[in-house]
Formats: structure tokens, sequence, C-alpha cells
């Protein structure tokens, strides 16, 4: 497992490589939808997602233990954090003259974290399969060309479809799964 200050930067690495995959591949989609063959551009994207991958297996270990089995398959955990922020809402609430908020639903930010550690399962598969479809696709572009062949223009256009949806949906995911609890 990672240092806390190291799985941190990693985190933060891992975020700015997926934001870049994801321009990348979203660049590549419609500089094709365009008419425009970019092999450079395709094989970056695949580097982009691999690197993003990489850097997601090394912080992994330091996510199993301390998100996913620390925090959002823990009830116990969920149900503790949001009693300590009802209280902190509370005692800022009293220091401000001002009504408390409703306590927080601890039943449904307990299936909302279990939610998210599946979403992020979900989010490894369509990230693997993103990076296959970037590699066929960098593939084709390096040795096809649009004026060779129309008919691959639409396999051509599908991958490219395929590896921006995947980036755009592992970053989604990710950010989500950040946002109820990062390492």
């Amino acid at each position: 497992m990672l240092a806390d200050s190291a799985a941190r930067w990693m985190l933060v690495l891992h975020t700015g490589l997926g934001a870049a995959a994801v321009g990348m591949a979203t660049h590549v989609l419609l500089w094709l939808r365009k008419g425009r063959v970019s092999a450079r551009s395709a094989w970056l994207t695949v580097a982009l997602i691999a690197a993003g991958i990489a850097v997601g297996l090394v912080m992994y270990p330091t996510y199993k233990v301390e998100v996913r089995a620390g925090y959002l398959e823990n009830p116990g955990a969920v149900t503790a954090a949001a009693v300590a922020h009802d209280r902190e809402l509370e005692h800022v609430a009293a220091r401000e003259h001002q009504v408390p908020p409703e306590p927080a639903n601890t039943m449904a930010l307990v299936h909302g974290a279990a939610q998210a550690a599946r979403w992020f399962d979900v989010k490894e598969d369509w990230a693997a399969l993103g990076l296959i479809a970037a590699v066929a696709l960098a593939g084709i572009l390096s040795l096809w060309t649009p004026e060779e062949g129309r008919a691959v223009r639409s396999v051509v256009l599908a991958l490219a479809g395929v590896v921006c949806a995947t980036t755009w949906l592992a970053a989604i995911i990710g950010v989500l799964t950040a946002a109820w609890r990062a390492v």
C-alpha cells in the first residue's frame, strides 16, 4: 500500500491522465468525423489510457483497503461519517444561530456507497475495453487512408466512438467514486 500523501499524488496523476485521455479520444473522434486521419493522435490516446490504467493499478491496493473495504462497503463507517457530519452541521448552525438541517438518511448513504463500489468495478472493465479498442483504432489508422476504402470508415468511426465513450465513462465514474471517498 502507498503512504497517504503518495496515494493522493497518484490520484491527482491518475485524474490528470484520465482527463487528457478523454480530451485526446474526443479529439480523435471529432477529427475522424471531419475526414481527417491522425494515427499519431490515436497512439497518444493509447498511451494516455495505458498510463492512466497503470497508475490506477499502482493505487489499487490502497483504494481496495482504505476506500472500498474501509468505507464504501463498510456500513458502520458510512454511518459514523454521516453522524459526525451531522454533528458538525449542528455545531455550525448553533454558532451561526441557524436551524440545523435534517440529519442524513444513513440507509440511503450506505446503499449509495455500496453502489459506488460496484460502479467502480464497471469502470475498470470499460477502461480495459477502451484500451483494446484504442489499440485497434491506432493500428487501423496507421495502415489505412480514407482514399483506400470508404467501407472501412464506418468501422473506424465506430471504434473511435467506443474509445471516446469508454474514456468518458471511466472518467465520470472515477470522479463520482472519488466524490464518495478518495484515497
